[in-house]
């Protein structure tokens, strides 16, 4: 069902795309000033989304892949610290949140967003909690979604590296410790360094993350604007997040040192629906 409704999807999403990029850069061209106009055609290129069939199962879209029979979309990454607090497990080579995330990578969040909705991805805004239009306050309230709807956005994420029989996959879970903080500890501040040899470690707890698909501001696709793509720290602005146990803490997360491969090491990353599709 899948295979034969892909083409079509792709160029009603194609079309639909190719649609709002032009009308955003319509109305943005009038408002440019001196300022924008000092910034380098490479800062104000909107990324490709133009989408390749490279076989008969995979299609492309800029740097990441889709496989039609596995159900699932790939690309690369690089391990960005061994070490440290850390709030996010993946962002791009251009975000401001560099100094804490776990990956880089250099990919087109739009372009992954596209990806997702290939593979019948859904997104949920279950996590954000609804603020008080008039006073601008948190209500306390989060939006109902629908079973259906929380399922259809749930999501597996693996990390696979390494070559023949030194060739390693886990899902994301497993490369990141949760800090059991005793209740009395002083627990670090961000870009200081953390000192965890006497106190307990747990790993991430084991489940699929939630695709949140971040939101559109003035035009722009936030997660692309802000190079936020999968968040463990609670962000609206991340196109999947981690929807369990302290989610909006910043100071209990860290590397799994003894399963993280080595700083610097080139991975594949790999996003598929947890549920799989009805035949």
């Amino acid at each position: 069902m899948f295979t034969k409704a892909l083409p079509a999807l792709l160029l009603k999403l194609s079309l639909s795309l190719s649609l709002c990029l032009f009308m955003h850069a319509q109305e943005e061209e009038p408002k440019q000033d001196k300022e924008k106009e000092t910034h380098s055609a490479k800062d104000r290129k909107t990324p490709s989304a133009e989408i390749k069939k490279i076989s008969e199962s995979e299609y492309q879209i800029g740097k990441i892949t889709i496989d039609q029979v596995k159900r699932e979309a790939s690309f690369g990454a690089g391990l960005n610290m061994v070490e440290g607090l850390i709030e996010y497990f993946l962002v791009t080579t251009k975000s401001d949140k560099v100094h804490e995330t776990l990956f880089l990578t250099d990919i087109s969040p739009l372009n992954l967003n596209i990806a997702m909705k290939l593979l019948g991805i859904k997104e949920s805004k279950e996590l954000f909690e609804i603020i008080d239009e008039e006073t601008w306050k948190p209500t306390g309230k989060f939006p109902a979604v629908s079973p259906e709807l929380h399922a259809a956005s749930l999501v597996d994420i693996f990390v696979e590296w390494g070559e023949g029989e030194q060739k390693k996959r886990l899902p994301v879970n497993q490369l990141i410790h949760h800090i059991d903080w005793p209740e009395d500890a002083q627990t670090p501040q961000p870009n200081q360094k953390v000192e965890v040899q006497d106190i307990p470690l747990s790993v991430m707890e084991p489940g699929p993350w939630l695709s949140t698909g971040s939101y559109l501001n003035e035009g722009r696709f936030k997660a692309e604007v802000d190079g936020m793509i999968i968040g463990i720290y609670t962000a609206e602005q991340a196109i999947i997040n981690f929807s369990g146990k302290d989610r909006h803490l910043g100071d209990v997360w860290i590397p799994h040192q003894k399963n993280v491969p080595p700083l610097g090491t080139v991975v594949k990353i790999i996003i598929k629906p947890h549920h799989q599709a009805a035949k």
